[in-house]
């Protein structure tokens, strides 16, 4: 069926024309309607995520279901609080004034959300939160790569909400493209770097601004005073990388090992992955989840096979003959010290494949992820030292840092998520979200009255007597006043009127000018 953009984007606009979506009332029934959806259909959501990625379930309630229920809990609690106009200071000299910021929807029609394949009902859905907590209408394009994900949210998201709230797209390129070409108040991306550089520059065209929830090549630091225990060092860092069968953006991508811990660590890593998934080489009654698609698998088995041709000895475990690509299962694999210019080394791997590669010095590691292409959207350091954790932090750029963990970052909910560089552009979860779907829009109010002109200083002309320089006086010497309530505004009026009264107001300007001239000898004796 033929996507009309036009039949798409009425009825968004016709709730923001009808200013209904500004209200506290609007956003919570969308968070509402939303969470009565997942509530009601989990076991649906479980079985379409067992399709398209043989997730199972435990992993896909907590992974999944229970991210976006826990962040509709905390957009319910927080959102009145939120949605309050921000009282700010202003110049002592526009005294009495009233700033504020109000965070209110972005422009017409609404967002349009592209989900990726990989957490197709987490990623859909954490975005669309914190498009209704700002106010906007949201169009959800699922990822064709998990067909049975899109066609549940096809199903059920007409039967729950309004149009004029959330629709739902199904497709791929040319449905993705078409929507591309209308303008957005915000498009919500998440996959690769060469797709992210294509939506970027196809938003410029409409002056749409996005959010790319991009990726890269995440490394992971085993430095030389590494905690004691490998065990639970590589339980964190193969539980990381294997969660969704690798397909995670901030899965740990390779691992750089201390040459005094290497064969501790592959022994360990070993031991891991067995103890995760079991003793059979080829993992395929385990609860490995597979790989998205036939030619995601293929391009798996090429990062191997090229290692093997080179050098088969170098892969520590797994590899290709462990694999089976009818059923989109790619076995977990170490591969030892590949040649970084090795495709596993060039491009992201997103997949459950792990290469180690051995270093001597902290100097060395850090050159060589610098030395890599894009930065970073996580990075992990195992070490007993904040100091050397710093260290690595300092001079790594990426997306977020953590410290003997993986993977963690997601479920913190006040971190905000996001990448830096060809990692991303912008952040969302929690309070971030919120910022990220409304538009700051700055309000002042300032009493029209000849008692606040202040005998006119502000205007020309201002001449070089005492007009203009009383004038930079207080512009200079007064502080930024907070905005304050009427009633304060009445109490600091009356008790500048009793000043004024009893001669005292003149002796305040009379010291103001003391402190001036004072400033002005001490600026003329520091430039002898």
């Amino acid at each position: 069926m033929t996507l009309n953009i036009s039949d798409l984007i009425a009825p968004m606009e016709a709730t923001h024309r009808s200013g209904i979506n500004q209200t506290l009332k609007w956003r919570l029934q969308q968070l509402d309607t939303l969470m009565l959806m997942i509530t009601e259909h989990e076991g649906d959501f479980v079985d379409a995520l067992f399709k398209d990625l043989h997730k199972e379930r435990t992993e896909s309630i907590y992974c999944e279901l229970l991210l976006v229920k826990h962040e509709i809990q905390r957009f319910q609690r927080e959102l009145k609080n939120w949605m309050k106009p921000q009282k700010v200071s202003y110049p002592g000299a526009l005294f009495p004034a009233f700033c504020e910021v109000h965070s209110v929807p972005l422009s017409e029609p609404g967002c349009l959300i592209i989900a990726p394949f990989n957490y197709p009902v987490c990623i859909s859905l954490l975005p669309i939160i914190g498009a209704f907590g700002g106010g906007n209408p949201c169009v959800l394009k699922p990822s064709e790569l998990c067909p049975a994900v899109s066609s549940l949210f096809s199903k059920l998201v007409p039967k729950y909400f309004e149009k004029g709230a959330l629709q739902v797209v199904e497709g791929g390129v040319e449905e993705t493209t078409k929507l591309l070409e209308q303008h957005w108040g915000l498009i919500h991306f998440t996959g690769s770097e060469r797709v992210g550089r294509i939506v970027q520059e196809m938003a410029a065209k409409t002056l749409s601004p996005t959010i790319l929830e991009l990726g890269g090549k995440t490394p992971t630091i085993i430095a030389h005073d590494c905690p004691d225990d490998m065990a639970v060092v590589c339980n964190r860092i193969l539980a990381g990388k294997l969660m969704n069968c690798g397909q995670t953006c901030v899965a740990p991508d390779f691992v750089i090992c201390h040459k005094s811990k290497l064969e501790t660590f592959c022994t360990e890593a070993i031991s891991a992955i067995e103890r995760l998934f079991g003793k059979d080489p080829e993992h395929s009654l385990s609860e490995l989840p597979r790989i998205v698609s036939e030619s995601h698998t293929k391009r798996q088995l090429n990062l191997i096979q090229e290692i093997e041709k080179q050098d088969s000895s170098k892969v520590l475990y797994g590899g290709t003959m462990k694999c089976n690509p009818q059923q989109r299962l790619i076995t977990p694999t170490l591969v030892l010290d590949p040649s970084m210019d090795s495709q596993m080394m060039k491009e992201e791997i997103f997949g459950p494949i792990l290469p180690i590669i051995p270093f001597e010095t902290d100097e060395e590691a850090i050159q060589l992820i610098n030395n890599m292409h894009g930065t970073p959207l996580a990075l992990y350091v195992f070490t007993k030292s904040q100091k050397r954790y710093e260290t690595y932090m300092s001079k790594i750029p990426s997306g977020s840092v953590m410290r003997n963990e993986t993977l963690l970052q997601f479920i913190i909910p006040d971190f905000p998520f996001g990448g830096l560089g060809t990692s991303g552009i912008g952040s969302y979860q929690g309070k971030a979200s919120f910022d990220a779907f409304t538009h700051k829009r700055s309000s002042l109010y300032h009493p029209c009255h000849a008692a606040f002109e202040y005998g006119g200083l502000r205007y020309h002309p201002h001449g070089s007597g005492i007009k203009g320089k009383t004038l930079i006086l207080l512009l200079r010497v007064l502080p930024n006043f907070p905005t304050l309530s009427f009633t304060q505004i009445v109490v600091v009026m009356s008790a500048m009127a009793f000043m004024s009264y009893h001669g005292l107001y003149g002796f305040l300007l009379q010291v103001a000018n003391l402190f001036e001239a004072v400033a002005l000898l001490l600026r003329q004796i520091a430039s002898l």
